[in-house]
């Protein structure tokens, strides 16, 4: 069972695995009814993938249960004729295909969209990948980093030994499902007005690439882009910056302070009783000023509790939130307010409580089923299309439906 019901009546067949689980996970969270193809014996390798495992050495991972929820198993060998006949008589009857394997495997299965769009003319196919279908590294195996590091989003450290920079949390390999699914939404409500379907194509690599909008589009245009006076001192900082940074607190956790604006660094200032900071003023020499307004506002933080400066900074109405770790957040009064955990149930685990979708659907809860086991729907999947009992027990004899 999906999240919400605004998907309802939409079928979803994925053949994915890690990073592209995301978009069937974020079409099964609106509401869209998700079978996932997975190879037998094994299947999804996120299942069991993370440095946490869910109640015991070999549970669920938190990948799996975040982006395969909702979604309906059966274990499917395509590699087999009768695998292969199965999967075009899902797809004949699905409103997407997705293909979340390195580029092109449906293809190469003989499973593409040139295929089964001649059965299903008005299927919308989506092909999710690292690097995409062509280009010099498109046949590359990769890992959710490297499409940052590819991007110009990843720090470049040359011989630093893994873990002793700041760590890099992959910034392509979560927000490509996103991009994939305003593009398969947008070619569904096509074909539901003019039966035409689409082929499209998602690289991840192609994401990071276009995350930032002053980075490559200023590489691009080096002769027409010109510094913004003003803006940045000569370190290439934001003039003011230190009205814009982390500060620790007396009781050891971190504020990020956003009084950047004069309006609300003069609210601040007063708030704080210390008017007097209104007299730093930059001078002739930048750095001193910045350095001298940076060492009083680490003075001036340190002296109060984060939540005594957080009742301030709302009373003021100045900017400045939380710079939380993970576990502040889950304590956190905000978090906790919007909502945003749900009671997953259990898979022998005891009681999982998850976080949800971002989207809120006034009105609804947000209460998909858990992600699923290995199979755990192939026998109601293949009932659906006529397959009896004993047919079923014989492909699973088989090795062709698991």
């Amino acid at each position: 069972m999906s999240g919400y019901d605004l998907l309802r009546g939409v079928t979803v067949v994925e053949v994915a695995q890690l990073g592209p689980d995301a978009l069937g996970g974020l079409l099964a969270d609106m509401g869209a009814r998700v079978i996932k193809i997975e190879s037998p014996p094994d299947g999804d390798p996120i299942r069991r993938m993370g440095a946490l495992a869910v109640g015991g050495p070999d549970g669920f991972g938190f990948m799996h249960l975040r982006w395969n929820r909702g979604k309906e198993s059966i274990g499917l060998d395509l590699r087999s004729a009768e695998g292969a006949t199965l999967f075009r008589r899902l797809a004949a009857d699905a409103d997407i295909v997705v293909d979340g394997l390195r580029g092109g495997a449906l293809d190469r299965l003989g499973l593409g969209h040139a295929e089964l769009s001649r059965v299903n003319p008005g299927l919308v196919f989506c092909s999710l990948s690292g690097f995409g279908l062509d280009g010099a590294y498109h046949a590359l195996g990769s890992h959710g980093p490297a499409y940052d590091a590819y991007g110009g989003l990843m720090r470049a450290a040359p011989g630093e030994r893994p873990g002793d920079g700041p760590a890099h949390h992959p910034i392509a390999m979560y927000a490509m499902g996103q991009q994939a699914a305003v593009g398969v939404l947008a070619a569904v409500i096509r074909a539901r007005a003019t039966g035409e379907g689409a082929m499209i194509e998602v690289a991840a690599a192609d994401v990071a690439a276009t995350w930032y909008t002053d980075t490559v589009d200023a590489a691009l245009n080096r002769d027409v882009a010109q510094p913004r006076p003003g803006f940045a001192d000569e370190g290439g900082r934001m003039v003011n910056w230190p009205r814009m940074g982390q500060y620790r607190t007396r009781d050891g956790r971190i504020l990020f302070f956003q009084g950047y604006k004069d309006k609300f660094w003069e609210k601040f200032v007063r708030a704080a009783g210390r008017p007097d900071l209104l007299d730093i003023v930059p001078g002739d020499d930048a750095e001193a000023y910045h350095d001298r307004l940076f060492d009083a506002l680490t003075t001036l933080f340190a002296t109060r509790d984060r939540a005594d400066w957080m009742a301030l900074l709302i009373e003021a109405g100045v900017p400045g939130h939380p710079l939380n770790t993970p576990e502040e957040l889950a304590e956190d009064a905000h978090f906790r307010d919007r909502g945003l955990v749900y009671d997953a149930g259990s898979r022998g685990t005891g009681p999982l409580r998850l976080v949800g979708s971002p989207i809120k659907i006034h009105g609804q809860r947000f209460s998909p089923t858990v992600a699923p086991e290995l199979g755990d729907a192939s026998d109601r999947i293949l009932a659906d299309l006529g397959i009896n009992e004993e047919e079923t027990a014989r492909l699973r004899a088989a090795g062709i439906v698991a």
